[in-house]
């Protein structure tokens, strides 16, 4: 599949109105490397989706857990709008190098966006190979913080196992643990954790599974 500029005279072409861009960021995939190694898309901006977690399927609508991790750009605080547009000037800020998604949305027609949605996703792994210590620390924090654990320990929950939400309480504050040591060794930018672990357990708990944590006390 090509991901080259909207052909010229395409009735469904790119109208740059910005409505898209206002939905959230795209997810990455293995032919933007280039511009997140170039640091065009920042990896400050950047966060993971986990195998597993809970999210929205824009494309078919509903919740789904996702079977493969998504790099995602992050949207601006407080918002849905992806950090790279300009909201003022109702113009992306990266528009000549944007992410192969962004160029594979045309107006009304979903058609290629709808093909590449799952495919070929760029990883943590593509992005830290090189970095073994991080990828060291990927790889132990998916070993205790998994979401195929989580989702395992929650249904135990429902059911009434007391083990099963401490056994979750553990995995919240190990979850916390890795980003506190990581930023006291100042190992990493702050930016940079989500896009290493995810968005923060006790976070997705609360909004996607609807599990409410007392981040005080680590209980759940």
């Amino acid at each position: 599949m090509s991901f080259a500029d909207d052909t010229e005279g395409d009735p469904f072409e790119c109208e740059r109105c910005g409505t898209c861009c206002r939905k959230g960021g795209p997810g990455l995939h293995d032919v933007d490397f280039p511009i997140v190694a170039e640091k065009i898309v920042s990896p400050e901006n950047l966060y993971t989706i986990r195998k597993g977690e809970l999210i929205r399927d824009n494309i078919n609508g509903g919740l789904v857990c996702t079977d493969t991790e998504i790099v995602k750009v992050r949207s601006e605080k407080d918002s849905s709008t992806c950090v790279y547009f300009d909201d003022a000037g109702n113009d992306c800020r990266i528009y000549e190098n944007r992410p192969a998604q962004c160029r594979a949305m045309k107006c009304r027609d979903i058609a290629d966006i709808t093909d590449m949605h799952v495919k070929n996703r760029l990883s943590r792994a593509d992005l830290f190979e090189n970095v073994g210590w991080v990828m060291e620390l990927i790889d132990a924090h998916e070993e205790r913080c998994s979401y195929r654990d989580a989702h395992g320990l929650i249904e135990r929950r429902k059911a009434g196992d007391v083990s099963a939400a401490r056994e979750l309480s553990g995995m919240i504050a190990y979850d916390q643990a890795v980003r506190d040591i990581v930023r006291e060794k100042k190992a990493m930018g702050e930016g940079m954790l989500d896009l290493a672990f995810g968005l923060p357990l006790a976070r997705v708990l609360e909004y996607r599974f609807g599990i409410r944590t007392e981040r005080s006390r680590g209980g759940i």
